[in-house]
């Protein structure tokens, strides 16, 4: 078994795509996940926005970014204020769903409420394998041989 992080942004599996085959991969945030939120709709609905804008695969980075957006829009509001120390507390007492997942954040400033998710390249595609919740299709282990 090989698991790695960062395989999308290293384009792992358009670089080598024989050799990535049935690699497992950590994810902050993948398109087929079920999360919605009011600002920028759903996961799928975000990632088609996106390519037919840029032209390319959203990747995670980007999907964290607009949440980061979502989470000050959702502070500002909340706050009522452009206040500094009122929107630093409104983002404290964040507890929002959003494409991205859900964000709450811990006494730290740690998103506490969204989980990671493992693929799996499958025939050049990321494939969610876990949490079972979210997951396409079941795991391909022990790796077949090339």
């Amino acid at each position: 078994m090989i698991a790695l992080t960062h395989c999308d942004s290293a384009q792992l599996h358009k670089k080598m795509p024989k050799a990535s085959q049935h690699v497992f991969c950590a994810h902050q945030w993948h398109p087929s996940l079920d999360h919605k939120g009011k600002l920028l709709g759903s996961a799928a609905g975000f990632a088609k926005r996106f390519e037919e804008v840029y032209g390319f695969e959203a990747p995670y980075q980007a999907a964290q970014s607009a949440a980061a957006v979502e989470v000050f829009a959702d502070a500002f509001t909340r706050a009522q204020s452009l206040d500094p120390e009122k929107v630093r507390d409104a983002i404290a007492a964040t507890d929002l769903r959003t494409f991205y997942g859900p964000i709450k954040f811990d006494a730290t400033g740690k998103n506490i409420a969204k989980p990671m998710i493992l693929t799996q390249i499958v025939d050049g595609e990321y494939v969610v394998v876990s949490p079972v919740k979210w997951a396409t299709a079941k795991p391909v282990i022990p790796r077949p041989h090339h």
